[in-house]
């Protein structure tokens, strides 16, 4: 088994990670829960390659925002 794989495989059975993609509307849902603010934020999600646009209160927030994204 190779590090990814296995890195997948823990992640899996940690719940987190997985198969398939989040959902755009599990990521700002997310998003809210972890608290971070932002004014119209809009998430999109195609295929890997998630979208993130809105405005943020400050860079901070800007930076967690895309980061968990």
């Amino acid at each position: 088994m190779g590090l990814f794989s296995f890195v997948k495989a823990a992640g899996e059975m940690l719940g987190i990670g997985g198969s398939s993609a989040p959902s755009a509307s599990a990521l700002k849902d997310k998003v809210a829960e972890l608290g971070l603010q932002s004014e119209g934020l809009d998430v999109s999600v195609v295929g890997d390659t998630v979208k993130v646009s809105g405005k943020a209160i400050s860079q901070e927030e800007r930076e967690k925002t895309a980061g968990f994204c």
